[in-house]
C-alpha cells in the first residue's frame, strides 16, 4: 500500500516537473501552450485515475487473500481443537472405564476376603480365630 502510494506521488511530481519545463522550453505561441497543457492535464489524470484504479484492485485483492488465509486458519485451528477434544474425551472414557473395572475387581476381592467359603449363611463372620 505504501509502495503504490509513493508510486502515485512519484508519478505526479514527475508530471508536474515536466509540465513545467516543458512550458519554459516551449516553442509555441500562448494559446498553442495552454491546449499543449491541457492536454498534458488530461494525460495525468489518466494515469492518476489507472494507477488508483490498479491500487484498489491490488488492496481488494490483498483484502480477499488475507481474508482467505485467515478462514482457512481458523478452520484448520477449529479442526486440531476437535481433534484434541475427541482425544481427551476418549482418555477420560478410557480412565473412567479403567476405573470401574478396577472397583468391580476390588469390590470382589473384598467380598472374597469376607466370605472365604462362599456361603452368606453365617452373616459375614468367620469362625475361624484371626480372621476377620
Amino acid at each position: 500500500m505504501a509502495q503504490t502510494r509513493e508510486f502515485v506521488l512519484g508519478m505526479v511530481v514527475g508530471a508536474a516537473v515536466g509540465a513545467a519545463v516543458a512550458v519554459l522550453y516551449a516553442p509555441q505561441s500562448g494559446p498553442e501552450t495552454r491546449e499543449y497543457l491541457k492536454g498534458k492535464a488530461g494525460d495525468l489524470k489518466d494515469a492518476t485515475v489507472t494507477a488508483v484504479g490498479t491500487a484498489q484492485t491490488r488492496v481488494k485483492d490483498v483484502a480477499s487473500n488475507v481474508a482467505t488465509s485467515t478462514q482457512q486458519l481458523v478452520d484448520r485451528s477449529r479442526t486440531a481443537v476437535e481433534q484434541k477434544v475427541g482425544a481427551v474425551k476418549a482418555a477420560v472414557e478410557a480412565g473412567q472405564q479403567a476405573f470401574q473395572d478396577k472397583s468391580t475387581e476390588l469390590n470382589r476381592e473384598v467380598q472374597a476376603d469376607l466370605n472365604p467359603t462362599g456361603t452368606a449363611g453365617n452373616g459375614g463372620t468367620s469362625t475361624q480365630p484371626g480372621t476377620a
